[in-house]
C-alpha cells in the first residue's frame, strides 16, 4: 500500500528456497529464504534494503542478512585497495605486479577473501542443515591436490581436470531439493554440462547419465536435471550433440520416467529423437537408392570413393546458389586427391526442369538424383527441413560430419585421415 507495507499470504506453504522480491518503480530487489517457518516479517529502506534489512520471527534470514551485511562490509574494505591498483597498473602496466606496494596490497585483498571463506566455514559448522550452509557448500569448487608422480618422474597432465569433474558434485546435497530454488544449481549444472567436461557427445552422455543418478534422491532435482540437459542439447549448435539430445529421450522420457511431461510432449520428443537417431555423427548413413538425371539407379552405398558428400540441395534456393558453386570447387579439386564423391539431392521435385538447367549450365558433373515421391523418405531419416544441407561420409559410409560449411569440407576430410591413419 502506500505506506510501503505488503503481505505475501497463501493457504499452502511455498517450496522452500530463495526467492526475489522486486520493488517497482526502479526494480531494486531483495531476497528472502523460504524455509518451514513461514510466518515472519521484514523491514527495510527502498534505497539500501540489504543495508537496512532487519527480520523479524526468522533465524534463517536474519541471519542471511547478517552474511549479506558483512559482505557488504568487506566490499567496503576492498575497494579502495581494488582503486589503488589500478593507480599502479596505469603507471606501469606491465611491471606494476612485481612492485612491493602491489604485494602489499595483494596481500590485504587475500586476507579479506579469507575473513569471508573463514564466515562461511563457521556458519557451515554452527547451522549444518541451514540453506545458507547448503548454498555455501554447493558453491565451493573442489580444492585439487598436487598431481601424483610416477616413478620416471613424469607428471599426469590430465590429473587436475579429471580431479576437479570427479568431484564437482561432492559437496551438493542432493537429498535436498530446496538448492535447486537458489542461484547455485542452475549456474553450476550448465558450467558443468557446458564447459567442465569435453564436448564430445559421448563424454557428455556418461557424464550427464552420472549426473542424473545422483539427481534420483529428489524428485524436483532430477525433473529439472533431465528437462535442462534434454532441452539445452536438444537446441545445442554445436555438431553432434543432437546424440545427447536423443539419449535423454530415449532413456528418461520414451521410459515414463519423465512424470512432469504430458503425453502429447512426450510424443512429441520420442518423434524427434526417433527421426534424429537415423542421422546421429558415427552411424551409417541410411541408405538412398534414387535416379539419377538419365533415370539411372544410383546407390548412395554403393559409391566407392573414400568419402562421399550428401548434398540435399534445391536449384530455386538463393542460399544454395551460393553454396554449391563453393561446393563444385572442392570437388574439382579435391575430388582425385582425397579420393570423393558427390551425391547430390534434388529437394524440390516440382523444379524438376530447373534442377535440370542449373545441373547443365553449372557443370555439376557428380551424382545428381532425386525422389519425386519420397520413397526414401530421404526428408525424415536426414532431418532435411531447410537447405542446403551437407553430410560428410567415410568409406564405411559411416557420417563423420553433417551440416557444415563447404569449406570446412577439405580440413575435415584431412582430419579424418590423419586420425584414421
Amino acid at each position: 500500500d502506500q505506506s510501503g507495507k505488503f503481505v505475501f499470504k497463501s493457504d499452502e506453504a511455498l517450496d522452500q528456497g530463495i526467492y526475489i522480491v522486486v520493488l517497482p518503480p526502479d526494480n531494486k530487489y531483495f531476497e528472502v529464504i523460504v524455509d518451514a517457518d513461514q510466518q515472519f516479517s521484514m523491514t527495510s529502506n527502498y534505497e539500501s534494503p540489504v543495508k537496512s534489512m532487519t527480520v523479524s520471527g526468522n533465524e534463517e534470514n536474519a541471519r542471511f542478512y547478517k552474511y549479506l551485511q558483512f559482505l557488504n562490509g568487506q566490499k567496503k574494505k576492498s575497494e579502495p585497495l581494488s582503486a589503488q591498483i589500478q593507480e599502479l597498473q596505469a603507471a606501469d602496466s606491465t611491471g606494476f605486479r612485481d612492485t612491493p606496494e602491489f604485494k602489499t596490497i595483494q596481500k590485504k585483498m587475500t586476507g579479506i577473501d579469507q575473513e569471508v571463506k573463514d564466515y562461511k566455514n563457521k556458519f557451515i559448522d554452527d547451522y549444518p542443515n541451514a540453506l545458507m550452509s547448503k548454498v555455501f557448500l554447493a558453491s565451493k569448487d573442489p580444492e585439487v591436490p598436487d598431481p601424483p608422480v610416477a616413478e620416471d618422474g613424469t607428471i599426469d597432465s590430465t590429473f587436475a581436470w579429471r580431479y576437479f569433474k570427479d568431484h564437482y558434485w561432492d559437496n551438493v546435497d542432493f537429498s535436498d531439493d530446496r538448492i535447486l530454488r537458489t542461484p547455485v544449481y542452475h549456474s553450476k549444472l550448465e558450467r558443468f554440462m557446458t564447459k567442465t567436461i569435453y564436448q564430445i557427445p559421448d563424454s557428455v552422455i556418461k557424464e550427464a547419465s552420472l549426473l542424473v543418478d545422483k539427481t534420483l534422491k529428489s524428485k524436483e532435482l532430477f525433473k529439472y536435471t533431465v528437462f535442462w540437459i534434454t532441452s539445452h542439447f536438444e537446441t545445442s549448435k554445436q555438431m553432434g550433440m543432437d546424440a545427447v539430445f536423443v539419449h535423454m529421450a530415449q532413456n528418461y522420457y520414451m521410459t515414463g520416467q519423465a512424470f512432469w511431461a504430458d503425453s502429447t510432449t512426450i510424443a512429441k520428443i520420442g518423434e524427434r529423437a526417433q527421426k534424429l537417431s537415423y542421422s546421429l555423427i558415427g552411424n551409417v548413413a541410411p541408405n538412398l537408392i534414387m535416379n539419377d538425371t538419365a533415370g539411372k539407379i544410383q546407390i548412395l552405398h554403393a559409391i566407392p570413393t573414400d568419402y562421399t558428400i550428401a548434398y540435399f540441395w534445391d536449384p530455386t534456393c538463393g542460399h544454395c546458389k551460393k553454396v554449391t558453386p563453393k561446393v563444385k570447387a572442392f570437388y574439382d579439386k579435391f575430388k582425385e586427391e582425397l579420393s570423393v564423391e558427390v551425391y547430390g539431392v534434388n529437394t524440390n521435385a516440382k523444379e524438376h526442369d530447373e534442377w535440370i538447367k542449373y545441373i547443365g549450365e553449372h557443370n555439376l558433373d557428380w551424382i545428381n538424383v532425386e525422389d519425386p515421391e519420397q520413397k526414401t523418405a530421404y526428408k525424415y531419416l536426414y532431418d532435411i527441413y531447410s537447405t542446403p544441407v551437407i553430410y560428410l561420409l567415410d568409406k564405411e559410409k559411416k557420417i563423420i560430419a553433417k551440416r557444415i560449411g563447404a569449406e570446412d569440407l577439405e580440413n575435415f576430410i584431412r582430419h579424418h585421415k590423419k586420425k584414421s591413419s
